[in-house]
């Protein structure tokens, strides 16, 4: 993929997140939670940790997508980007496994459904496959 397309990507995305993060604040603020959503509920608690989600996710797409001139210019940065990639990209898969083969993780008395893990995968996916880029790009 050229640099161009993953920068237009990451905007798109941006909006996205953007968008969830708005209807987020209007659920929390309105008082309509706890909701009911596709047999998920949502709290007051749940929501408050995807704003947190969303906003990290969406400083991380802005710089992305208008700060990508910003390329690794030495080699402590390209292997820092590599390093980078290969800990996401094993993190990736540590979610997949657990999605592929039903394992349960249980952090206190809350059992962690097994969509968070696939999102996990997609997100570090992603974080992978862009610091692995930038470090093509030197």
């Amino acid at each position: 993929m050229r640099k161009t397309t993953l920068k237009e990507i990451s905007k798109f995305a941006a909006g996205l997140v953007t968008g969830d993060l708005l209807a987020l604040l209007w659920f929390y603020f309105g008082g309509y939670l706890p909701l009911n959503f596709w047999g998920l509920s949502f709290g007051s608690r749940g929501a408050v940790e995807a704003m947190i989600f969303d906003a990290l996710l969406l400083a991380f797409l802005l710089h992305y997508g208008w700060r990508r001139s910003d390329l690794p210019k030495t080699s402590g940065e390209k292997k820092f980007h590599l390093v980078a990639g290969t800990l996401f990209a094993v993190v990736a898969l540590l979610h997949l496994a657990r999605v592929l083969f039903g394992l349960d993780l249980v952090i206190g008395s809350w059992n962690a459904p097994y969509w968070l893990n696939g999102l996990g995968a997609v997100v570090t996916a992603f974080l992978s496959f862009a610091s692995f880029s930038l470090a093509k790009n030197e």
